[in-house]
């Protein structure tokens, strides 16, 4: 079982606030090319302050090298450096943009913030589907989990609500891990007791309702969807 992670929060300055989320845990990924999305210049309701405190964020010379030109875009590149996970949400207020950034994340790392669920989500909750495990949940004191990890950026406009920008940062991730990613709830067994009765012992079950994070390869998914269709 991998150790919790752990939340905390900074930021810039009067005219940028940020957010900051903070992991160790780790996900395996594969490296692929730099992926750059444009998008389009939108204005979004329902804006949410942030907490500033006034630190400068860290980011990595890789994210500012490939960063667009353009106001709004989204990029995910493999990570270089070996650092502790993060992820920091930065207001700039003057130029009109949030920008939400991840270092060092693991893929199941990165959904949870896409889904809105705490990074001490437990990995016991997570079904994965059509890959190995360990792609998606890497052992970060292994040796292939630097492969296995990204850094990702996102900048939206400054009026853009928090499910706004989760939903194109799960929209992103679905894109470039070609991966169909919810939460449900299912039934799990949680204990069991022993019954006694005239007619003899038996066990019963207890039954537990808790949310899972269920990660399927979009070919799975597909090939399951055409055997549905076979059978009706």
């Amino acid at each position: 079982m991998q150790k919790t992670c752990k939340g905390d929060s900074y930021a810039l300055s009067r005219e940028e606030e940020m957010f900051s989320y903070l992991s160790e845990k780790c996900v395996p990924v594969i490296k692929k090319r730099t992926m750059i999305t444009l998008l389009p210049t939108r204005t979004l309701k329902n804006a949410r302050r942030m907490r500033s405190k006034g630190h400068q964020p860290y980011v990595p010379k890789a994210i500012l090298e490939k960063r667009a030109k353009e106001s709004y875009y989204s990029l995910l590149i493999p990570s270089e450096k070996d650092i502790s996970p993060f992820i920091t949400i930065v207001r700039d207020a003057r130029n009109d943009v949030i920008r939400i950034t991840m270092v060092n994340m693991a893929i199941y790392e990165c959904y949870l913030f896409a889904l809105g669920l705490p990074a001490n989500f437990p990995t016991e909750q997570i079904i994965v589907h059509g890959h190995d495990r360990a792609r998606y949940i890497p052992c970060r004191t292994c040796q292939y989990c630097e492969k296995l990890l990204f850094d990702y950026e996102l900048t939206v406009p400054s009026g853009t609500g928090i499910e706004a920008y989760q939903q194109q940062v799960l929209n992103d991730l679905n894109m470039h891990f070609q991966l169909d990613v919810k939460v449900e709830n299912l039934s799990v067994v949680k204990d069991s007791r022993r019954v006694f009765t005239t007619a003899g012992e038996s066990v019963e079950l207890i039954w537990e309702e808790l949310p899972m994070l269920i990660i399927k390869a979009k070919a799975a998914v597909e090939k399951n969807q055409e055997l549905i269709l076979e059978k009706n």
